[in-house]
């Protein structure tokens, strides 16, 4: 059996599982007790009982008044936690009506108010408290019973009146505007609260798409560096005995088992990214300082110093704007990488154009003319995506043994002078 019930087993919940509110069933319950105190109580002696119960009953009635008055009160209270409950609280002492011949009309309008609460938490918890209000209604109107007021015992209709249908009309019209009314604020506060809901959802959705957002930026940002670095380290182990040939047979099998690992720690990579392209919920940890376009010379130089033959011709400012200049080094990063796994031992061009309006980065290495166009990866595809996220273009093409990565991106003009000289870094 669970330990904990569905709002749906639980009628002390509403319909979002939140606890009912007892403040307002708890207000109309001392309104009602109010109108009970100030009826005057009937007794054998005031010509409204029977003169066959005036003796044999006695002064037992004040005891079943006052515990009908508590009753009452107590059912108007657990109107909206237990209807069924309150419902028979409240309808019991009519049961002696017939008897005693007279009801308070305080306890009718008990029962309306039970039916009134129990209908803002929807129609059919109002049936049975409705029906029963409806029930006593049509019984008093046709039956002329007298009901207990601050005034004073009142009948429906006057005892030579045929207005009896009238009455009647009225207390069912006004007792079924009174629910309907009831039924109508129910229903907005639950749309109103569907909205806040709804919107709630909506707000977590878009935070669980941004995070996933970041996520894959992440990735592919991870797989530009981890894939250089690792690179590097294959194109070292590789080059390292033919730049040092004194090296050891030992040595030399370590280095190439570095290497081997090394390439195959490449191929692997995308697998172990993919973790990061989860949605769930994280932590922001902060981020690290992102590189930039005067992070590009020293990125060629550790290029150089892996064995890669590369090339790099400046042209313009050297100052560019932080955005285009992290594009720019995730593009000539990971073109670099792609030229040592797919034609290791090749030059690689590296030119970069900087004018007023735009930055260009050219990248060109010869290529196996009889090479097939490779699977671009979550490299390209990431350096793509930054490109035109700046309103920049991305050509990548296999033409003639030469492949080139043309990255053309739009710039605000400088703020500070003139194209600088081309520059030639060998």
């Amino acid at each position: 059996m669970p330990l904990l019930a569905s709002p749906a087993e639980r009628p002390d919940l509403d319909r979002t599982g939140q606890a009912r509110p007892w403040y307002g069933p708890a207000f109309v319950a001392l309104l009602v007790a109010v109108l009970i105190i100030t009826t005057p109580m009937s007794s054998p002696m005031s010509g409204l009982w029977g003169s066959a119960w005036a003796g044999s009953v006695g002064a037992g009635w004040l005891v079943m008044l006052m515990l009908a008055r508590a009753s009452v009160v107590a059912g108007v209270v657990l109107a909206r936690r237990r209807t069924a409950w309150a419902t028979a609280l409240v309808a019991w002492p009519f049961l002696f009506s017939p008897v005693i011949g007279f009801f308070e009309w305080a306890w009718w309008l008990a029962l309306l108010c039970v039916a009134v609460l129990a209908a803002v938490d929807g129609p059919r918890r109002a049936l049975l408290p409705f029906g029963c209000t409806l029930a006593v209604a049509i019984g008093y109107c046709l039956t002329r019973v007298p009901a207990m007021l601050p005034i004073g015992p009142v009948t429906a209709t006057s005892p030579n009146s045929d207005d009896v249908w009238i009455s009647l009309v009225i207390y069912v019209l006004a007792s079924s505007a009174a629910v309907a009314i009831a039924v109508a604020i129910g229903m907005m506060r639950r749309s109103k609260m569907q909205s806040v809901v709804a919107a709630a959802d909506s707000n977590r959705a878009r935070e669980v798409a941004t995070i996933a957002g970041e996520r894959a930026r992440l990735a592919r940002d991870l797989h530009d560096v981890v894939a250089h670095h690792i690179s590097l380290v294959a194109v070292r182990a590789e080059s390292a005995p033919f730049m040092h040939p004194q090296l050891g047979e030992a040595a030399r099998t370590v280095l190439a088992d570095i290497a081997r690992d090394a390439r195959g720690a490449l191929d692997e990579l995308r697998h172990v990214l993919v973790v990061l392209q989860r949605t769930e919920e994280q932590a922001d940890t902060g981020r690290s300082p992102q590189p930039g376009a005067d992070g590009i010379a020293k990125l060629v130089d550790d290029a150089r110093a892996a064995g890669q033959d590369v090339h790099l011709t400046w042209s313009g400012e050297r100052h560019v704007a932080a955005a285009q200049g992290y594009v720019m080094f995730r593009a000539i990063q990971e073109a670099l990488t792609n030229a040592r796994r797919h034609a290791p031992g090749s030059a690689v061009d590296v030119v970069v154009t900087v004018t007023d309006a735009a930055v260009t980065v050219r990248i060109c290495n010869p290529v196996d003319p009889q090479a097939t166009s490779h699977d671009p990866g979550n490299g390209l595809v990431g350096m793509r995506e930054r490109v035109e996220a700046l309103g920049g273009d991305l050509q990548v093409d296999n033409h003639d043994g030469t492949f080139r990565v043309v990255v053309d991106l739009p710039i605000a003009p400088a703020a500070d002078g003139a194209v600088g000289e081309t520059l030639e870094l060998r």
